[in-house]
């Protein structure tokens, strides 16, 4: 089977979680590479499992997904790292949200396609416990003319799920912090008018209800071999669950809490 050699390119940023680097495969296909050693993980937790977990599940819900391969690179020292690359689109534009027009944010409904799928995107991230939406790096614009609305597809879930065993210091997975969305997830300047809509997330509520067992074992048997202990599996898994019956209640209270003046906006919500 064929596999890509993915080559360093330049360091994109160097965090105490791991590091994440620009690379390239031999087509000219980029990409960011992000790995975390040893002296890492207690700010990481198991990043490569984290992704393909994640991944799987925005697939399964209809979400458009990042690819990922898993990688061993040569940094700039010459030095090899293990860990996985998120593949970028390939497309004359892409662009993060946090970098789309002022236009493009303030009325995505007339910029993106699929609009109604973003909308429900807080519902997703609540659901993984992921904190890590709401600056618009981890949700892509990309398109091939100027005069085409953008497709877009999420990127980089690494402290979703298990994420950082550090943030799980605030509670177990199971703790009624982890309830309080608002102090955790933000949405993405220019989507809150979308996601304050009740209507436009009770239907992913709605899916993610409806979603079995079966579908979180088949997204944890995406985890490469070798990536994912037992006892993070079966943490990821309870959390996954527990936070399935408890999604419906968790946005209800998220959309009362919106009137806070934190986010300056009314709920608009149906």
């Amino acid at each position: 089977m064929w596999r890509r050699r993915w080559k360093w390119v330049a360091v994109r940023k160097a965090k105490r979680q791991g590091q994440i680097w620009v690379v390239a495969d031999q087509q000219g296909v980029r990409g960011d590479f992000k790995f975390a050693t040893t002296r890492h993980w207690y700010e990481s937790g198991p990043i490569v499992a984290n992704e393909y977990v994640a991944a799987a599940l925005a697939e399964r819900l209809g979400y458009p997904v990042a690819a990922l391969e898993q990688a061993t690179v040569l940094g700039p020292e010459g030095e090899a790292q293990s860990g996985i690359v998120t593949v970028e689109a390939r497309a004359v534009e892409i662009i993060p949200w946090s970098e789309a027009p002022q236009r493009v944010q303030e009325r995505p409904e007339e910029s993106l396609h699929d609009v109604e799928q973003l909308a429900s995107l807080i519902v997703f991230d609540a659901w993984i416990a992921n904190p890590e939406r709401a600056a618009g790096h981890n949700l892509i614009l990309y398109r091939n003319d100027p005069n085409e609305k953008y497709d877009w597809y999420l990127t980089d879930h690494s402290r979703a799920l298990y994420g950082s065993p550090r943030k799980w210091k605030r509670g177990s997975w199971n703790s009624a912090v982890w309830e309080q969305l608002w102090l955790f997830y933000r949405v993405p300047q220019g989507l809150l008018h979308l996601q304050s809509r009740l209507d436009l997330l009770e239907p992913m509520i709605d899916q993610i209800e409806r979603l079995q067992e079966s579908d979180i074992n088949n997204a944890l048997n995406k985890v490469p071999r070798g990536a994912l202990r037992e006892r993070e599996r079966q943490f990821i898994k309870r959390l996954l669950l527990q936070r399935q019956r408890r999604l419906r209640s968790i946005i209800h209270r998220w959309l009362e809490y919106q009137g806070h003046k934190e986010y300056g906006n009314e709920v608009r919500g149906s």
